[in-house]
């Protein structure tokens, strides 16, 4: 799926509430994690990917709760 349609993808899964709530997402990130394969070349690269969407998540998820 190219780019542009997969954000507009989101949007319209977000708008429409078919998005996960922060807590599954978080969850789902970490089982994403668990599936890379170690021995991979890219496995680094696609983890700290992973890892920073999650966090991403997370701010966004404090931020709501606590607004600073």
């Amino acid at each position: 799926m190219e780019k542009t349609k997969a954000l507009v993808t989101v949007i319209e899964m977000a708008r429409t509430g078919l998005g996960f709530t922060p807590a599954d997402a978080l969850d789902h990130i970490a089982t994403l994690i668990a599936q890379e394969d170690a021995e991979s070349a890219f496995y680094d690269r696609r983890v700290e990917e992973l890892l920073r969407l999650g966090a991403c998540i997370w701010s966004l998820r404090r931020d709501i709760v606590m607004p600073r």
